[in-house]
């Protein structure tokens, strides 16, 4: 059997296992990527220790701020680790990259999104940590479900319909699937612009959000300890 069928809300599409093997490897890329960046984590453990109030006391926009030093963190894990690395695992098992430039154009633009919208998700659970002191538990709620319903770990054409459609509304799969899908050219055509076009929607969505949050956080500094 050349390829397996898979099915998705559009009915039975047939998928190479090329392109499954591209789309694990660009989609373990991409998670490594973000994983780099650790807004979440770095917000929890300013708050806990008292430190947040020095950076209120700053002139600067703290979300901001945090968003400079998360790019910087994953661009030099990218350049001094990733692209090194997946530059010798895509030479050994030789898989197809794209060979428009459109596509690596629009690829590019994608990932930018889905980075910022992946901050913004982050950064907005991290600031809960103002209001419950203590999230170990919802991070790891927020953890899996990122991780399952933005397809980086199963591609959203192998879901069930009834799952597919929870994850269509959601902004996870503007984070990783979106991206990945041009990349390997499930996503072609018009289909690329309405994917764009949805990306800016949910980042929107979510700065709004993080926006909204950071407002009454900034007024509401809870600290531990002595």
């Amino acid at each position: 059997m050349d390829s397996p069928l898979c099915r998705t809300g559009r009915g039975w599409r047939s998928h190479l296992y090329s392109d499954a093997n591209l789309h694990s490897s660009e989609s373990i890329f991409r998670w490594s990527e973000n994983e780099a960046g650790t807004p979440l984590w770095e917000i929890q453990e300013k708050v806990r220790t008292g430190d947040i109030s020095l950076e209120l006391m700053r002139p600067f926009d703290v979300p901001l701020r945090y968003l400079f030093a998360d790019f910087g963190s994953v661009a030099f894990y990218m350049i001094t680790a990733l692209l090194p690395l997946y530059f010798i695992i895509f030479f050994f098992l030789d898989l197809a990259l794209p060979t428009n430039w459109l596509t690596w154009a629009y690829f590019i633009i994608s990932a930018c999104i889905g980075f910022l919208i992946r901050y913004c998700v982050e950064m907005t659970f991290g600031l809960l940590t103002f209001f419950l002191v203590e999230t170990g538990g919802i991070e790891d709620i927020f953890y899996f479900a990122m991780s399952l319903l933005s397809g980086s770990v199963i591609p959203l054409w192998f879901f069930p319909n009834w799952l597919e459609t929870i994850a269509v509304y959601l902004p996870f799969q503007a984070i990783f699937f979106m991206p990945i899908s041009i990349f390997i050219g499930e996503t072609t055509g018009g289909e690329v612009f309405t994917s764009l076009g949805l990306q800016l929607f949910w980042l929107l969505v979510c700065y709004f959000v993080l926006r909204m949050v950071w407002n009454r956080a900034s007024h509401k500094v809870v600290v531990q300890g002595g």
